[in-house]
């Protein structure tokens, strides 16, 4: 009698599993609304970190707040080039540009969630989801670098 084995992310089974979820995007929870389609874009790029069966409400509301943090971040990031780091105050003394402490508290705040998440285990970790996540990476690449002739 054959013993049963868990399948790894290099199983077939694994492979045809991330090769079939390349083209699906995850929907939003109910009730989450995001702001505007540059969020959608980065919901697409933070859902793509795990297969969509993968994913729970609970960790997708919370990959939401992640999203709006990341879109507010990348916000601030392009007030503050255009800025610069130091600024004069009302006095004409320089001090630190505020956006600095502001950037900061937010990728605080997001790397929270992340780590809430396990979305930033390594490849090489056998307890994360994240690995099939990895294997629908590389199955968008090799199709997005072939021709038109494979439907998405």
């Amino acid at each position: 009698m054959a013993k049963n084995q868990r399948l790894g992310r290099n199983s077939v089974v694994a492979a045809v599993a991330a090769a079939g979820e390349v083209s699906r995007d995850v929907p939003l929870p109910e009730g989450v609304i995001l702001r505007d389609e540059f969020e959608m874009i980065i919901w697409r790029q933070f859902t793509h970190a795990r297969l969509s069966s993968d994913w729970r409400d609970l960790d997708l509301i919370l990959l939401a707040k992640a999203v709006r943090i990341e879109s507010d971040i990348r916000g601030h990031q392009i007030s503050l080039d255009k800025s610069g780091p130091v600024i004069t105050n009302q006095r004409g003394g320089f001090i630190p540009n505020p956006l600095i402490s502001i950037i900061d508290t937010l990728q605080r705040m997001q790397l929270a969630i992340i780590r809430s998440l396990s979305l930033a285990q390594t490849e090489t970790d056998p307890r994360t989801k994240n690995a099939a996540g990895f294997a629908q990476t590389g199955f968008r690449s090799l199709i997005d670098g072939t021709d038109d002739l494979i439907a998405r």
